[in-house]
């Protein structure tokens, strides 16, 4: 009997590779007990079923097992018991076929592992699976661990009567060859069933007492790793988890690890070793491993592969994310222990070698951010000699409760200081201020009260309570700049404290005592100066950590600040190199050490200005501090005096005239003073490289201070418009010397102009407006010139308080430009002056528009000019602009006659004298208005009685023809060809073909 064909269908979903399909077939199979009740078809069923087993598709054997196990668990499958299986499964599956054997041993070892699960075994069975699982283990000898597996499932299924009688012969089997060799299967089934038959594994397997406990010993690491390398990739899956399991819950996990795991997973291939690593970490961890026993694995040789995964090339790219994986998967485990726990497990990876060095990543960090202050006090007296170490105070820090960062900061800083504890305290004094700043909307750099409290605790540790109430005495006096100059007070007296080098203490001293000095002197008019000087001075010197505190005692004193303080800050930033590093202040001495008038300095004939200017660039490059410059001169003074030998000026009063040296000696001589020369030479440059990067430094740290004051919402409207010309002036200087600091500069410009002004003055916005144009007429930069317009931009929009129409004062300017732009046949006014506020501020140009036609269409203007100003009045004609403005029916008329008397003399003169561009603008401003009084009766009207005419003359084919060459400027400028802008024009015009 054939059985249904939707039967059919079921058995074929089992073999599906979606295990939802086969999941769901196997239940559909086993709903069928009706159908199954019939001999035919389930004999059918059954010896399909079992046939499959041996399928070379994982998704067959999987979905026939588990459904042969489904139906022998029911009714229908009572009938089947194992001899009329096994019988099947001879027939189907020949153990004995060579070519595919193996594949047959697979099924029927599947089969006796679905029986066994599927029913309650009788001795009879028990015994017969056994001795089936050995034919088929000696058919295939790699299924020898599959069948120890099955002889565990049946040691702990059984009754221990039937256990005894059935399977334990064959366990002890196995058991026996432990004492020979170790293989993955004895070992395996020792370390399953020690806890169930602890007396009888012991008796064989010497690593198992008989209480069921393991204990390893050094002859039995070898052989473990002998098995382990044994092992197939399925086999591991299931030894090593037991073997891990067991070490662990045995303590003995580091002995094993070193003598056994890590050779295993070295002895693998390179890219594989840290998978290896991380898998016995993950199983490690899976078992309730304690985590202070896993620094283990930061073995001498593990950090060395690390090291050379994480900064080799090539192949050894593809391992870097593998150890980057295991050290973040190893930091986050660390990141649960505190107090003594990390403090151990921190001494124990500490004597493993440079970990984090080796996997990029900060494990003694983490540890070192958990520790108490018991712990922390402990660990900076270890290591406060090894530099590499105290550095990761830095990191930790932030962790560290207010007590525990006291402690550390107070050994570091009474302490010899050194550059590494300078470095450390810098750097944690600088995280303890909050910075927040978004340009243009918000600047805020805060300390809190609790860090604030911290400052204090360590200027009294170093600096004593009686100093330190006098000094706060002192300031809190201070009624404008109290709380920046309190914070700054006790920043440099931390700072001169840890400084390494004696000469920054001392400017460190100094600063502390100006600061007093300015809390004095607060009634003093200049007060203000000195105080944004002494900023400067701080500023000004190389170390990074002055910004933070200097800019947190800067943004607390804004509100004090006037516009005269800001706008010298930018004078300052402004200087050239040389007035920058302080050469400027020396006075120049004549013979007799008395000062003069430079202007007294002869000058040479044929020299002109740039020789005397690179003359004097090149005196002030000389000039540097009295301790360089005895320095430099003697190395100078020795080098000339070897290289000029018997030349050379001597004391007594036997000198060799210079006459006296015949031709040779003076050839020698010559080229030992190139030498001497060349030798000083480096030097020099390297001075001067050095002091112009210095200085950039300085002017780009001096921008980011004016970005946080214009950022700040304490500094006035006034005030931000009134620093926008000095930031073109600096702009203007550096241009060509520092073009970063110039780009910058103009940044900060663009930052003003884009904000939003309500409480300014059309006085104060008129004088910026001709204030920035004077500051254009000197300067041909695209950038300045750019930067110049966005400000011609910016006075108009604040000068229409509306949003609709500019002031009177404001039109009046705004045509004066224009005039002269159309003017001005030199380019003194760029086209962008004029085009770029017109593009931005549309909707205040409607009232305009008259003025702007009548210079577009005038042809004593360039053309450049009226192609400019026409395609700035397309730009008005768009939807959003006449929502909001009502455009004159005038206007419309004069578009419509202008652009036609224009169509006209394109038709009437040579075409190839035609500007293509200043074509393809009037068409498109004939389109954008054509397509916006569309709607409008009146307008369409007016503009269809002037261009009628003119746009059917222009559409006939002979016109287009000649208009071809054009035709890719005008695609180009309008976005339609000459004939599609045509078409497009008539349509909404209403004009007939």
């Amino acid at each position: 009997m054939r059985p249904p064909s939707e039967l059919l269908d079921t058995i074929s979903q089992l073999a599906e590779l979606d295990q939802t399909l086969r999941k769901g077939a196997v239940r559909k199979l086993v709903s069928k007990q009706e159908e199954l009740a019939d001999e035919e078809i389930n004999t059918y069923v059954f010896e399909r079923l079992i046939s499959g087993c041996s399928s070379a598709r994982a998704a067959v054997r999987l979905g026939y097992t588990t459904a042969m196990g489904s139906i022998l668990a029911s009714d229908v499958g009572k009938s089947w018991d194992l001899e009329k299986i096994l019988a099947v499964a001879n027939k189907k599956m020949d153990l004995e076929e060579k070519t595919v054997g193996s594949g047959h041993a697979i099924g029927h070892y599947l089969i006796l592992v679905v029986y066994a699960q599927s029913r309650k075994l009788k001795e009879a069975e028990a015994t017969k699976l056994v001795e089936h699982s050995k034919k088929v283990r000696d058919a295939a000898p790699s299924l020898a661990f599959s069948q120890t597996h099955l002889l565990f499932n049946l040691a702990t299924k059984l009754k221990d009567s039937v256990f005894q009688k059935s399977v334990l012969p064959a366990v002890e089997m196995y058991l026996e060859g432990i004492s020979s060799q170790y293989t993955p299967e004895n070992v395996y089934l020792a370390l399953r069933l020690r806890n169930s038959i602890p007396a009888i594994v012991a008796k064989y397997a010497k690593f198992v007492k008989k209480d069921g406990s393991c204990q390893f010993l050094n002859d039995h690491y070898s052989k473990l790793l002998a098995a382990l390398k044994r092992c197939d990739c399925s086999t591991l899956q299931t030894f090593l988890p037991l073997l891990i399991k067991t070490v662990v819950e045995s303590s003995q996990f580091e002995q094993i690890y070193l003598n056994v795991l890590e050779p295993w997973a070295l002895s693998s291939n390179e890219t594989k070793v840290f998978d290896r690593i991380l898998n016995i970490v993950t199983q490690y961890f899976e078992f309730g491993g304690d985590t202070k026993s896993v620094v283990v694995v930061f073995t001498k040789e593990v950090l060395n592969r690390m090291e050379t995964a994480t900064r080799g090339k090539k192949q050894f790219r593809l391992m870097s994310k593998k150890v980057e994986d295991f050290a973040s998967f190893i930091k986050a485990k660390f990141a649960d222990l505190h107090d003594d726990d990390a403090y151990s497990t921190l001494k124990a990876l500490e004597k493993c070698g440079s970990v984090d060095k080796a996997c990029g990543t900060g494990l003694t960090t983490t540890l070192l951010s958990n520790l108490g202050k018991k712990q922390v006090s402990a660990w900076i007296k270890e290591n406060f000699t090894n530099q590499d170490e105290v550095r990761k105070v830095v990191t930790a820090f932030s962790s560290w409760n207010e007590s525990s960062r006291v402690t550390v900061l107070t050994s570091l800083l009474t302490q010899k200081a050194t550059e590494t504890s300078q470095a450390v305290v810098t750097s944690i004094i600088d995280s303890l201020f909050y910075v927040k700043t978004r340009a243009g909307e918000f600047a805020s750099i805060q300390i809190s009260d609790n860090n604030e409290k911290i400052l204090r605790q360590l200027v009294v540790a170093v600096q004593g309570e009686e100093t330190v109430s006098k000094a706060e005495k002192s300031i809190g006096k201070s009624k404008l700049r109290k709380k920046s100059l309190l914070i700054l007070w006790y920043v440099t007296r931390l700072w001169y404290r840890i400084a390494a080098d004696s000469t920054d203490a001392e400017a460190y001293d100094a600063d502390s005592s100006e600061i007093l000095a300015i809390a004095k002197n607060e009634s003093d008019s200049n007060n203000s100066l000195v105080f944004v000087d002494l900023l400067l001075s701080i500023l000004s010197r190389e170390q990074k950590f002055h910004r933070t505190p200097v800019a947190f005692a800067f943004v607390h004193a804004i509100p004090t600040l006037k516009s005269e303080d800001l706008c010298h800050i930018v004078e300052t930033a402004a200087m050239s190199e040389t007035e920058l590093a302080g050469n400027d202040d020396e006075d120049v001495e004549d013979e007799e050490g008395m000062p003069f008038d430079e202007s007294e300095i002869p000058t040479r004939a044929g020299n002109d200005d740039d020789e005397d200017s690179d003359s004097d660039e090149d005196e002030e490059e000389e000039e540097e501090d009295d301790e360089g410059s005895e320095a430099v001169d003697q190395e100078l003074l020795d080098k000339l005096n070897a290289a000029l030998g018997d030349a050379a000026p001597r004391e007594s009063s036997s000198d060799i005239e210079m006459d006296d040296l015949d031709e040779a000696e003076m050839q020698k001589m010559d080229e030992r003073l190139s030498a001497a020369f060349k030798a000083i030479a480096p030097k020099a440059t390297k001075d001067k490289k050095r002091r112009a990067k210095n200085v950039e430094a300085l002017k780009m740290k001096i921008a980011d201070l004016l970005l946080i004051a214009i950022s700040s919402k304490d500094l006035s409207e006034s005030d931000k418009i009134k620093i926008i010309v000095p930031l073109l002036k600096w702009a203007k200087v550096d241009a060509k010397t520092h073009d970063k600091v110039a780009q910058k500069a103009l940044g900060l410009v663009n930052i003003v102009v884009r904000m939003k002004f309500s409480d300014v003055s059309e006085k104060d916005a008129l004088k910026l407006l001709r204030q920035v144009l004077e500051e254009a007429q000197t300067s041909t930069n695209l950038l300045i010139i750019d930067a110049v317009a966005r400000c011609v931009t910016f006075v108009l929009k604040i000068s229409a308080h509306d949003g609709k129409s500019m002031s009177a004062g404001a039109r009046t300017e705004f045509q004066k430009l224009f005039e002269n732009y159309l003017q001005n046949v030199e380019g003194k006014v760029p086209s962008n002056f004029v085009i770029q506020p017109i593009a931005d501020l549309p909707l205040l140009f409607v009232d305009q528009l008259g003025m702007l036609l009548d210079a577009g269409f005038d042809e004593e203007n360039r053309i450049f000019k009226r192609t400019e100003i026409l395609g700035a009045v397309a730009m008005i004609f768009s939807k959003p602009v006449l929502q909001q403005a009502t455009i004159k029916s005038a206007v419309i008329k004069k578009i419509g006659k202008c652009s036609s008397s224009y169509f006209q003399k394109v038709l009437d003169t040579d075409k190839s004298e035609l500007k293509p561009r200043l074509f393809g603008t009037v068409l498109h401003l004939v389109h954008k208005v054509a397509t916006c009084v569309a709607d409008d009766e009146k307008h369409m009207e007016a503009l269809r009685e002037s261009l009628e005419t003119i746009i059917k003359k222009m559409s006939e084919g002979e016109t287009v023809l000649q208009l071809k060459k054009i035709n890719p400027v005008c695609i180009h400028i309008v976005g339609k060809s000459i004939v599609g802008a045509l078409t497009s024009i008539k349509k909404s015009l209403e004009i007939e073909n």
